[in-house]
């Protein structure tokens, strides 16, 4: 069994969804049965689905909300004069020149100084942080 994500529900209680390979057989007019495997995909909660000892679950497990890095911080254009950075949304496309990536309170923080960040008018990052 490998498990390929874990993720929480409302509740707090979190599932893992899994793969299984199971043996079978596939059956051929012409040769006749051969074995071969069927890969079964579920999800189960906690405590159902318990670690191993010893296994790193960093990889399936998302980052809290606070750590996550939705955000780009690029250089404003030279056409804007009174900011020096914009941040962006992660695929808005006017963040070619991107420097680096921010987290929901460093976004925030940064766009407390108009003088200094300001959100990009084509993705308008405002409108997700003003509700997150």
């Amino acid at each position: 069994m490998r498990v390929t994500r874990c993720q929480p529900d409302r509740q707090g209680r979190f599932w893992y969804d899994y793969t299984r390979e199971l043996p079978t057989r596939a059956d051929d007019r012409r040769h006749g049965p051969s074995p071969t495997t069927y890969h079964l995909t579920a999800s189960a909660p906690h405590p159902i689905i318990q670690p191993i000892e010893g296994e790193d679950y960093r990889a399936i497990h998302a980052p809290i909300p606070e750590e996550r890095q939705r955000w780009r911080l690029a250089p404003a254009p030279p056409t804007v004069s009174w900011s020096n950075y914009f941040v962006h949304r992660l695929d808005c496309t006017q963040a070619k020149n991107a420097e680096r990536l921010l987290t929901d309170p460093a976004a925030l923080e940064m766009l407390t100084d108009p003088t200094v960040t300001l959100p990009c008018p084509v993705c308008r990052p405002e409108t997700v942080l003003r509700t997150s």
